[in-house]
């Protein structure tokens, strides 16, 4: 039921993007005179239908999608029959009969209005308060734990080519001062590769002064420092009947040893435990003083991955949410950022850099996220809904067959010629779009069934 649940909430939201996204098609073809014979929600067959002017409105059985079917039909169905070269004697109304500058702002509403509308999405998240982790501001050196953050020999590692060492405090970032790691995250996710940034820290009572820049992860696409949080390994939380659970692990247990290893904090753990072991050995020490060994087989997941049945305790603090001026400016920058980062992100998908399985959703994938993220509260759904809306945009903004962007394209050549495409290339480039947006319907709707029915 919680899954039948999650799909609908998903398939809703993107019928409400897609919809945002149709919207912008209709309101600018009828600004520019274009006519809208039939605007639509969802596909399949109408279950409510109804006119406005010289529209037909029309609620479809399948909530997943909608289109705006704009006049023009008739005009190519007249054209083919008569093997005219070109678009002639347009009918009044048509798509065909105004000129391609107001095809293209037709074209390109669609891609805008989702744009407007993740920006307007993001300011009720920049507005609202969240809880967050209040991690200490002791770090641990991620080039320490090369199997947990999966680091290769020549990757480098800013803080560690700095002389940082895993302990490490830091007191002040370019001056000022930070609480927590969160304001550690906070105070270095917009940093340049060519920033320069200033750290105080405290290293075994001694107060001290490093600068140096971040670099630039392509996997990311962000600029990295190479530290991580410096978390105490004490237990939170233990999954009921869980292996450790029967074998005496309690909440509050601080986790000493591990595979015979010292461990300081959640990392150690991590790093120790990354070879899946079949048999876990623990030592841990009791709120008391008390030390005791643990031994247990822990679960396995159907990849054969270890699926411990704890948490650790993490301290949690509330922190507010942006003024309205200060919201309305930063919801346009992350809606700017966001276009941005799918645009560069686009090429990298047909480099080898990614699965292009594991990053291409389509839409039942889509919508159990985000039916899933209601779990996770209103924020998390809110930027989900967002960054899909943005990806939407950008993506149907693509110069491909098929898509807002071929059509963009098609109205340049046009302009540029100064005649109308011949129907023949017309014909020719839109059937390519159509065997290719065919063939990725199909690649990603495997890919969503593997998705849901491998668990992942």
């Amino acid at each position: 039921m919680q899954e039948f649940l999650s799909m609908l909430i998903g398939f809703l939201s993107i019928a409400l993007m897609i919809t945002v996204h149709e919207t912008g098609h209709f309101l600018v073809a009828r600004a520019v005179g274009i006519k809208v014979e039939v605007f639509a929600i969802g596909w399949g067959k109408a279950i409510k239908r109804w006119r406005l002017q010289h529209t037909e409105i029309r609620i479809n059985i399948f909530p997943l999608g909608g289109y705006c079917k704009l006049k023009g039909t008739e005009d190519l169905r007249r054209s083919l029959e008569k093997g005219e070269p070109a678009f002639v004697n347009a009918e009044e109304g048509s798509l065909f009969a105004v000129h391609p500058f107001k095809r293209i702002l037709t074209y390109v509403a669609g891609p805008v209005f989702n744009l407007l509308f993740a920006a307007i999405i993001f300011i009720p998240f920049f507005l609202l308060s969240y809880n967050t982790y209040a991690d200490p501001n002791q770090i641990a050196v991620s080039a320490d734990y090369p199997q947990t953050f999966n680091i290769k020999a020549d990757h480098p590692n800013a803080a560690q080519d700095a002389g940082l060492k895993t302990g490490d405090i830091i007191l002040e970032i370019d001056g000022e001062k930070v609480d927590d790691f969160f304001d550690i995250q906070n105070k270095l996710f917009d940093k340049k590769p060519q920033d320069l940034t200033r750290f105080t820290l405290l290293r075994d009572g001694r107060r001290f002064t490093k600068e140096f820049s971040g670099f630039y992860d392509e996997s990311s696409q962000r600029t990295l420092f190479g530290i991580s949080a410096y978390v105490p390994p004490i237990i939170g939380s233990v999954k009921p009947l869980s292996p450790e659970s029967i074998a005496g692990l309690k909440e509050r247990d601080r986790i000493v040893m591990v595979q015979g290893k010292i461990s300081n904090n959640t990392l150690d753990v991590v790093e120790a435990l990354s070879d899946n072991p079949t048999v876990i050995t623990l030592v841990v020490e009791r709120p008391g003083g008390r030390q005791e060994e643990i031994t247990f087989h822990p679960e396995q997941t159907a990849q054969g991955q270890i699926s411990l049945g704890f948490t650790f305790a993490r301290e949690i603090k509330r922190e507010a949410g942006l003024p309205l001026h200060k919201a309305l400016l930063a919801s346009v920058s992350q809606t700017s950022k966001g276009a941005r980062d799918t645009l560069l992100l686009l090429p990298k998908l047909f480099s080898g850099m990614f699965a292009l399985d594991d990053v291409v959703a389509g839409p039942l994938r889509i919508s159990y996220i985000i039916g899933e993220s209601r779990t996770a509260g209103l924020r998390s759904i809110l930027h989900l809904l967002a960054m899909v809306s943005i990806s939407l945009a950008v993506a149907n903004l693509l110069p491909i067959p098929g898509l807002d962007g071929g059509a963009i394209l098609l109205s340049l050549l046009e302009i540029i010629r100064g005649k109308s495409v011949s129907l023949k290339m017309y014909v020719r480039f839109q059937s390519v779009g159509v065997i290719f947006l065919l063939l990725l319907m199909i690649f990603v709707v495997i890919g969503d069934v593997r998705f849901l029915f491998s668990g992942n």
